[in-house]
């Protein structure tokens, strides 16, 4: 069994980024296009000060996933 963190949100790091916004803004009631934005500017930040890392670590990950999440309830909490 691995020990590494398995990011809820990996998935936008990949070719499966459109698709897996797609879920995330369903799910969250946003559009698809300030999914992606939200992510790009939670993770820009934290990725800019890791740029020669072969993958994003574990840590950085997880505090982009913890701000990422924290904002998209906070953006679904405007829409409703």
């Amino acid at each position: 069994m691995s020990s590494s963190y398995q990011s809820p949100y990996a998935a936008l790091n990949t070719d499966q980024r459109f698709a897996t916004a797609l879920k995330l803004a369903t799910q969250y009631h946003l559009d698809v296009s300030e999914v992606m934005f939200t992510y790009l500017k939670v993770a820009e930040p934290e990725l800019r000060q890791h740029p020669n890392a072969a993958g994003i670590p574990d840590k950085v990950q997880r505090r982009i996933d913890a701000q990422f999440e924290q904002t998209l309830k906070a953006l679904q909490s405007k829409e409703s």
